[in-house]
This record gives structure tokens, sequence and C-alpha cells, in this order.
């Protein structure tokens, strides 16, 4: 975002910038960009735990195959 602001700010009128509706715009923006973020980390460790549970089924799968071969 900011990089685009800082291209895009010769376009801009002085007055612009100058306005207090710009500055709480960008602040707004900024606390809800921080808000998402704070979230996510719940959902992180929940993909996680599912991605560590799903390894350990198939090499179980894997142990008990192996077993059942050498077996018979």
């Amino acid at each position: 975002m900011y990089l685009d602001l800082l291209t895009q700010a010769p376009l801009l009128d002085p007055q612009v910038w100058a306005s207090p509706d710009v500055l709480s715009t960008v602040i707004d923006y900024e606390a809800a960009k921080k808000k998402k973020k704070s979230r996510g980390g719940g959902g992180l460790i929940f993909g996680g735990i599912c991605c560590l549970l799903i390894v350990v089924l198939i090499v179980v799968g894997i142990y008990l195959l192996t077993k059942r071969k050498k077996q018979q």
C-alpha cells in the first residue's frame, strides 16, 4: 500500500493530504489489517494439527500393511 501511495503522491493536491479524512481512512485500514492477522493464528494451529494427524495416519497405515505382509 505504501509503495502505491508514494508512486501516486505527486498526482494528488496538497489539500487532499491535509484533509483529516485521508489520515483517518489510512489509520482505519491499518487497524483492520492488524485485526485480520491476529484472528488467523487459531486457523493456522488447527490446520497444523490436522496435517500432523494425517501424516500419523499414513505412517500407521504403512506400518500395519508391512506388518501384515510379513506375517503371510
